[in-house]
């Protein structure tokens, strides 16, 4: 299908996409996800067109100065008035015969096209290797990173109201000391949102943040911290939810690639079908609630889940856990399963008694090999380090 305007549905249901890269679009070396006349896209121009990967194609030729230009262009191109009109010639063509930035977007909206029966129309608003402090409604650096500022701007330009916000960002703040002050960031920017559009009940969903090889646990020292923030953040931003994505591939070292991305647009569809649209028959995905150990079996353990969708799968090898003996950094387990008896708890054994003292981790560290999912394909977040409990 080509990229051919027509008048953009009246009846549309408007999202949000914001966040860095990963939002943005990454995926690459596979074929995009095929348009559709039911989902629409809110370009960079400040323009309605079927949407089409990848939505960041147009960015040199961006309204707003900050989805135009990245950080690392701002010392050398900034003063430059010609540079973006000298990028924007050839630029999209060429990046889309590279297949280079699926993402998303586009399999959401299919996904709540085909739910709804109604068209989808998305507001773009994602720019790579973003801070949270860049997203703060009172940011005064310089304008072309006052992405709140421009997203807020582009939301307003499009007078309609819209059903929600995905918001998938978090790796920047990861080191030089920003993870402390992500809570109070991420509360200020949802506050900002609703309340600058009037809209004090606007949902707002967010990804946890998933693996990374590009860097050390040295180089990004709280990748954890920022993911269990994260998790914790999905009570305190209510309406809305958050997704979890440590179980899927990436295509380099921190970006997922188009099939996980693909996978994601259908679970934060899912949890938006179950969060808004009161679909029984879905639950939000995995939640962990508490980790026992069998006081019949010091070398058992078990980890209750809530929110399961059938089953927890794998049955068998489930991988991602790790029990650390305090003061050694050494790992106790030995094998871990879903429970024949109990489809929403994981048995985990190790090789000696667990003591009182150890701590219980999903997804430790940046490399973790996490394959935790129920029946709907809705993940497993990282937890950790959780205090291990006494089974009565």
């Amino acid at each position: 299908m080509g990229n051919k305007r027509t008048e953009f549905p009246a009846d549309a249901d408007i999202w949000v996409l914001a966040g860095q890269s990963n939002m943005a679009g990454s995926g690459f070396g596979e074929d995009y996800a095929e348009p559709s006349s039911q989902v629409w896209l809110y370009s960079l121009r400040d323009h309605w067109d079927i949407a089409r990967e990848p939505f960041w194609a147009d960015r040199y030729e961006a309204v707003d100065e900050a989805f135009a230009i990245m950080r690392s262009e701002i010392p050398e191109h900034l003063a430059d008035p010609e540079y973006r009109r000298r990028k924007a010639v050839g630029y999209p063509e060429e990046i889309r015969k590279n297949r280079a930035g699926a993402g998303l977007g586009l399999p959401f909206g299919k996904a709540m096209a085909k739910f709804t029966g109604r068209p989808v129309g998305l507001i773009f608003c994602a720019k790579g290797d973003t801070r949270m402090e860049e997203w703060t409604p009172d940011y005064s650096g310089p304008a072309c990173m006052a992405l709140y500022k421009a997203a807020i701007r582009r939301i307003r330009a499009v007078n309609r109201p819209i059903k929600g916000v995905l918001w998938y960002q978090g790796e920047s703040d990861t080191f030089d000391g920003q993870a402390q002050l992500y809570v109070e960031r991420m509360k200020k920017l949802v506050t900002a949102f609703r309340r600058d559009l009037g809209r004090p009940d606007l949902p707002f969903f967010h990804v946890q943040i998933a693996a990374c090889f590009m860097q050390t646990e040295e180089e990004l020292p709280d990748w954890n911290l920022i993911q269990e923030l994260q998790r914790n953040l999905e009570s305190e931003l209510a309406p809305g939810g958050m997704c979890a994505a440590v179980d899927l591939p990436l295509v380099d070292g921190i970006h997922l690639s188009t099939s996980s991305l693909r996978r994601l647009g259908g679970r934060l569809a899912k949890l938006v079908q179950r969060q808004l649209y009161a679909e029984k028959c879905l639950k939000i995905g995995p939640r962990p609630l508490a980790a026992e150990r069998d006081s019949n079996d010091p070398c058992r353990l078990r980890i209750k889940y809530d929110g399961v969708n059938g089953r927890l799968l794998p049955e068998d090898r489930v991988s991602g856990f790790s029990i650390i003996e305090t003061g050694k950094e050494r790992n106790l387990i030995c094998a871990a399963k879903v429970s024949d008896r109990l489809p929403a708890t994981v048995e985990i054994r190790s090789y000696c008694p667990i003591p009182g003292n150890n701590v219980l981790w999903y997804g430790k560290g940046m490399t973790p090999f996490c394959n935790l999912v129920d029946s709907a394909d809705m993940a497993a977040p990282v937890f950790g380090p959780w205090k291990i409990q006494e089974s009565p």
